[in-house]
């Protein structure tokens, strides 16, 4: 099982493997604590820790994700903002955003705007 650990380390996971991986080794740690001696009380108490330590990585590794899915979508509004102003270097736009965009120019007053006429 420690060869399959680091195999598994080696390459990185999606994220639903990992957490395939990580549930079968929950699933069989209390038979391998017990084949490497481990008595009842340091037993379950490395149950409880693996238990613990993966409830703590399955929330950071959502919070991770969310993050990321944010800052794609910061980064996207960032490059249309870009194209918009005219900012980004020829040759630079994807297919989808080759159509010209209007920029954000201040528009010029009339004079008799404020009267109505």
């Amino acid at each position: 099982m420690a060869d399959r650990s680091l195999v598994c380390l080696s390459r990185p996971l999606p994220r639903e493997e990992y957490l395939r991986e990580t549930m079968e080794f929950h699933e069989h740690l209390h038979s391998i604590g017990t084949k490497e001696g481990l008595k009842e009380r340091k037993l379950q108490k490395a149950v409880e820790s693996f238990t613990w330590n993966i409830t703590i990585l399955k929330g950071q590794a959502d919070l991770l994700k969310y993050a990321k899915n944010e800052t794609l979508e910061n980064l996207k509004q960032i490059h249309y903002a870009a194209v918009s102003c005219g900012l980004n270097k020829p040759g630079t736009e994807s297919a989808d955003i080759q159509k010209p965009r209007r920029s954000l120019e201040v528009i010029p007053e009339k004079a008799n705007d404020e009267t109505g006429e």
